[in-house]
């Protein structure tokens, strides 16, 4: 009984880790952002690529902080660098790490 039960978390281990190292993170450059349409336009070491934004997308601070604001976020600009977290398929975005925010200089 002991040996199933060992056995079944086994295989249960090796099934999430094998989806989780599918994933890959990928440095970028924001190149465009259109809210209109949920995609990302970025450039990375493998030339200018554009993702489509699902619901599922998380988008994340510097400090693991979830942006409500999503694609329409203020960080999110042209030029800003950030982080996606891709799926093995290359196309399907997990997460969104976003940079820190600029200090204003009028302050």
């Amino acid at each position: 009984m002991l040996r199933r039960a060992l056995a079944g978390m086994l295989v249960l281990l090796l099934i999430a880790g094998a989806a989780a190292a599918g994933d890959k993170e990928i440095k970028a450059k924001v190149v465009k952002v259109d809210v209109k349409k949920m995609q990302l336009t970025v450039q990375t070491e493998d030339g200018k690529k554009t993702y489509t934004i699902s619901e599922k997308t998380k988008f994340l601070g510097p400090k693991k902080g979830v942006s409500a604001a999503r694609l329409e976020d203020d960080r999110l600009v042209a030029g800003a660098e950030i982080i996606l977290v891709i799926a093995a398929n290359n196309r399907t975005v997990h997460e969104i790490r976003l940079p820190e925010r600029k200090k204003d200089k009028n302050k």
